[in-house]
């Protein structure tokens, strides 16, 4: 045996055990006879979420012999210490808590914080998606929904798969580096989070919560809980509740859903091969970061439609110019989109995952495909497609109506429509101590924005805001598809139906230097008012878009103006040059751009009376300096008008007049031009632009 064989086998006991040791699930396809487990992304740790055993690396008694050795029980990690993660002493539940936060997502962590920064006792309960059976570690908390898409698509851009590949390694051994590498990316949040509330002396419980009815005008809410790590029941009592219960995936009756080879994209990140074709239905934010992220692995990917891709991005606020540099990205890595199409049946879904076939492939996948037939939106027959994954992007709904916390008992309100949690402008429900936020109500369903309302339910809840709290109308959007994407604020099409005259400066990434030395496909798009010159929206598809749209969420925040930030002074070959650099495009598009703006300032102080004139009048003064006749002016016979109106301008701002409007280089300005100087100026006079 060679010693690097040997070395990889140790290296990565788990994938090799696979091969000598009973599955952890066993999905067996035909005659093969080594199964893949089917363990879950999370799994992968602990075994299964059950504590199930893992075999520990095979033992070698002699040359090309190889003789398993007895199962051991997986334990915690030994860099952190993990044993009473999740568990809170009974005395420590007994007493009062100001408030309890149920749900450990990012708006559940931030309230908690929020709280325990105001010097309140605080309690947060969470189901914890995978723990050890008798508590410890659950690497989902603290963690957005696309935590694992996240985590997915940043494993993708460090590992280059078919280099990988090329290296003579299998792809059951390359999938399993992939789920380690998410798996630390995953470790390293909880662990944050965990530290954050520990630093803040947050209670942290894992178990399932339920809430009693409120007796009408008590001054506490009783929650009963059951607890992860003895599955023993106790109740505690609150003054405040703060439900973050999040949301999860919209899953359609007509799907067959197995979380084997059909997923939602929840279920997904318990795919346990590395998949050689996807079919992904949907069109949204979620369907096409997990279109680019597959593709990336090396996957033939198609995404079904339903109608039109163009239309459900716009749908989503998507500027149209992005979407189309979207969808040609798409386009460009063989991703194939089948627009007006969607699976009319599922003709063949196999009950089986895929396997580690027999001699000459070992380490490779022998999946049965799964086969669907498709329908056009017209109803004619589309054909057949197989895969040998099928994940359904569909949206999400809240987890509210229906479940173990009995919101309905409770008396909490819902929506009938979505099921979500009906909160008034406090986020307070209609159950006086308790409050909700996050995707559990209606909005946006962004981490950041359920954060934020998490966050200032807290503040209101406790007194120390006498502010409503405000739900934002606009928010800033990231898409983590490769590229980025980022936006902000209004598109034109959106501005124009508001009533502004709108137009837009576009940059794409080769104007910067950094462009075009590390990443020239991109555009950074700024939408602005051409009569107040104000920025009303950023769009931006290319590297680091999702960092540098916050930029942009402050110009239009800010009011700014396309002449403000063409004097604003960027660090040399960054990114954020590109912003100038839009701006100084908006400004092309102008009649009378940044160049004109301190001639125009010194007409205006010297003649201030000139928004008063009328048009005939000063047609008249025109024609009666306009001795030849031609219609134009020369600089003398210019100066001579200005005199005639009543004021002396100075020479060189003549001169400066002269040289900006003569467009043919003939030394003189016509009568259109000089009017619609008279205009401007009196449009920024109203404007107070002077």
């Amino acid at each position: 045996m060679h010693f690097s064989g040997l070395l990889l086998c140790l290296a990565l006991p788990r994938t090799f055990a696979a091969l000598v040791q009973p599955p952890l699930r066993a999905h067996s396809v035909g005659a093969a006879r080594h199964p893949v487990p089917q363990a879950g992304f999370l799994d992968s740790l602990f075994g299964s979420s059950k504590g199930a055993a893992v075999a520990d690396p095979p033992a070698v008694s002699q040359p090309g012999v190889v003789t398993p050795t007895k199962p051991a029980a997986v334990t915690e990690p030994t860099d952190v210490a993990t044993a009473h993660v999740g568990t809170v002493s009974d005395s420590k539940l007994s007493k009062l808590y100001d408030l309890v936060v149920i749900g450990g997502g990012p708006a559940g962590v931030a309230g908690a914080l929020k709280a325990a920064q105001m010097g309140k006792r605080v309690l947060l309960v969470d189901k914890p998606k995978a723990a050890p059976e008798a508590g410890g570690l659950d690497f989902g908390f603290g963690g957005p929904t696309g935590l694992f898409s996240k985590a997915l698509r940043d494993v993708g851009k460090n590992l280059d798969i078919k280099t990988l590949e090329s290296m003579m390694m299998d792809n059951n051994v390359i999938w399993q580096q992939v789920r380690n590498n998410c798996l630390r990316l995953a470790s390293n949040n909880a662990k944050n989070c965990l530290a954050a509330l520990s630093n803040f002396r947050v209670d942290y419980l894992q178990g399932t919560a339920t809430l009693a009815p409120t007796e009408e005008g008590a001054a506490t809410s009783p929650i009963s809980i059951v607890k992860h790590a003895d599955n023993e029941a106790t109740q505690v009592t609150a003054r405040k509740v703060l439900l973050c219960t999040g949301s999860k995936p919209t899953r359609l009756p007509s799907i067959p859903f197995d979380d084997v080879r059909v997923f939602d994209s929840d279920t997904v990140n318990g795919l346990a091969f590395l998949p050689r074709s996807v079919v992904i239905v949907g069109s949204g934010i979620i369907a096409i970061e997990y279109a680019k992220i597959f593709r990336k692995f090396g996957a033939e990917v198609t995404m079904l439609v339903r109608g039109s891709a163009m239309t459900a991005l716009k749908r989503i606020g998507l500027d149209e110019t992005i979407a189309e540099r979207l969808l040609a990205g798409l386009a460009e890595d063989n991703v194939k989109v089948l627009e007006n199409t969607s699976v009319k049946a599922f003709l063949e879904v196999p009950s089986d995952g895929c396997e580690i076939s027999d001699d000459p492939d070992i380490g490779g996948n022998s999946c049965s495909p799964i086969e669907l037939s498709l329908v056009n939106a017209d109803g004619s027959d589309a054909g057949t497609i197989q895969t040998e994954i099928f994940m359904a992007a569909t949206g999400r709904k809240p987890v509210a109506k229906g479940t173990s916390l009995d919101l309905e008992g409770a008396g909490i309100e819902l929506t009938e429509r979505g099921g979500h949690i009906v909160v008034d402008g406090t986020m307070r429900t209609s159950v006086p101590s308790v409050y909700a936020a996050g995707d559990c109500i209606e909005g946006p369903a962004l981490a950041s924005t359920g954060v934020d309302q998490a966050q200032r339910a807290v503040q209101y809840m406790f007194g120390s805001s006498n502010k409503q709290v405000q739900v934002a109308a606009d928010f800033p959007i990231g898409m983590w598809t490769t590229p980025e994407i980022g936006y902000y604020g209004m598109t034109k099409a959106v501005a124009i139906e508001k009533g502004y005259d709108a137009e837009e400066g576009v940059a794409t990434y080769d104007k910067c230097l950094r462009g075009r030395v590390f990443a020239p496909d991109g555009v950074l798009k700024l939408v602005f008012d051409r009569e107040s010159k104000r920025i009303l929206g950023v769009h931006i598809i290319g590297t680091d878009a999702c960092e540098m749209v916050h930029y942009g969420m402050g110009l239009v925040e800010k009011q700014t103006t396309i002449f403000d930030l063409i004097g604003t002074l960027f660090t040399a070959v960054t990114f954020h040059e590109l912003f100038k650099e839009a701006a100084f495009n908006a400004n092309s598009k102008l009649e009378y751009g940044i160049e004109w703006q301190e001639v125009l300032s010194e007409l205006s102080i010297a003649l201030p009376e000139a928004d008063k004139l009328d048009e005939t009048e000063l047609r008249k003064k025109f024609d009666e300096i306009d001795t030849s006749g031609d219609g134009s002016l020369d600089e003398d016979e210019v100066k001579a008008v200005f005199t005639s109106i009543g004021q002396d301008v100075d020479d060189e701002v003549v001169s400066n007049l002269i040289h900006l409007a003569d467009e043919d280089g003939n030394g003189t300005i016509e009568w259109d031009e000089f009017n619609s100087i008279f205009r401007v100026l009196k449009q920024m006079k109203a404007l107070n632009a002077f």
